[in-house]
């Protein structure tokens, strides 16, 4: 079913998708849910924590704190970094309680699903028909996640960083749109299962049921610190990310900006950590192409909005000789051939363009 043809939708930017109608957009039989309405409700007692935590990050740690010198700087930064933990910790608890139903289900559903099965992609798919009173705004009229649900090769989707709480959601809606499309496909049992790059911090402050939750639905965890990092974990978990991409059997979702996000003040390029080049280069020496999707997220304050969602056109990298060639756009317009050696500073000032213009995108929908 075209998403044109939707009684009510207009097809253009400013048009809102109410996730509940997702359901006929791609399966008209998939008519069960998971009710999650009451996780998206926006808690004052949780954003008051979070507002603490972002507070005390960027305007105190990272303004008065950033290099401590002394004793008495450091014993302040690691004061600041207490009260950034226990408010996200405590965020975290709240949301728990008031939502220990639909966690509590959700725990007992997906622990009973192996990854690989077919029934697994469809739970996924279910978790957008779960928010009948929210909606989005997204361009779903490109369709581009619906080129990459044709396609059997694996992506990696890179996202800015804006809320640390809704980030955590957007992705799963991400996923939820892009599994249904899998599923019209009839590709439940051969597609590409999602795979998130995610701050091991995280998923300690959250609660063991959360947590768990969030591991059934593909979080990969690393040491995003930005000083004194677990190299020899990071190098395990990376290494078996990139063989499944390779091997088309992930999807890889990033946040670049990592620990990053917190720097608001900073110009974008210099928040994206330079990683993301590299990962991206390590898997051209590989894989024949590797497909590459930004998606720019911003939100408002607009009632039973999950904020604006923009997919991009997908960038293409591929190796040819001793050089990278970058296209981009389902006719994959050629956009620069650079030499492998000297490719990190080109697919990086890529990437960032194309993030930014995602930002800028999502926040004109």
């Amino acid at each position: 079913m075209d998403i044109r043809n939707q009684q009510n939708y207009t097809p253009n930017f400013q048009a809102k998708i109410r996730l509940k109608e997702l359901r006929a957009l791609y399966n008209p039989s998939m008519k069960e849910s998971t009710r999650l309405d009451k996780m998206f409700n926006e808690n004052k007692l949780v954003k008051g924590c979070e507002n603490i935590s972002v507070y005390t990050k960027r305007n105190i740690i990272n303004t008065y704190f950033d290099n401590p010198v002394n004793i008495f700087s450091k014993t302040a930064r690691k004061l600041c970094e207490n009260i950034v933990k226990y408010s996200r910790i405590t965020a975290d608890k709240i949301f728990f309680i008031n939502n220990r139903r639909s966690i509590n289900k959700l725990d007992k559903t997906f622990s009973k699903l192996q990854p690989e099965s077919k029934e697994y992609i469809e739970e996924l798919a279910k978790v957008g028909n779960s928010m009948d009173k929210h909606f989005i705004r997204t361009n779903l009229e490109d369709n581009p996640l619906k080129n990459v649900s044709k396609s059997k090769n694996a992506t990696i989707f890179v996202l800015n960083h804006p809320n640390y709480h809704k980030d955590k959601f957007s992705y799963v809606i991400i996923n939820s749109i892009l599994n249904k499309m899998y599923t019209e496909q009839g590709r439940q049992l051969d597609c590409p299962r999602p795979k998130i790059i995610v701050s091991k911090n995280m998923l300690k402050m959250l609660g063991n049921k959360v947590g768990r939750i969030y591991k059934q639905l593909g979080l990969s965890e690393v040491d995003a610190s930005l000083k004194h990092r677990d190299t020899k974990t990071n190098t395990h978990t990376m290494h078996s990310l990139m063989k499944e991409f390779i091997e088309n059997k992930s999807n890889i979702f990033i946040f670049p900006e990592g620990n990053n996000s917190a720097y608001n003040n900073m110009p974008l390029e210099q928040r994206i950590q330079p990683g993301i080049a590299g990962l991206i280069k390590t898997a051209v020496q590989t894989k024949d192409s590797v497909r590459v999707v930004p998606v720019g997220l911003h939100y408002t304050n607009e009632k039973n909005s999950f904020g604006n969602l923009y997919v991009g056109k997908p960038m293409y990298f591929k190796k040819s000789g001793n050089d990278i060639v970058y296209t981009q756009g389902t006719d994959k317009k050629k956009i620069a051939h650079v030499n492998l050696k000297e490719s990190i500073p080109v697919i990086f000032n890529e990437i960032c363009k194309n993030i930014k213009f995602g930002m800028e995108k999502a926040s004109e929908l």
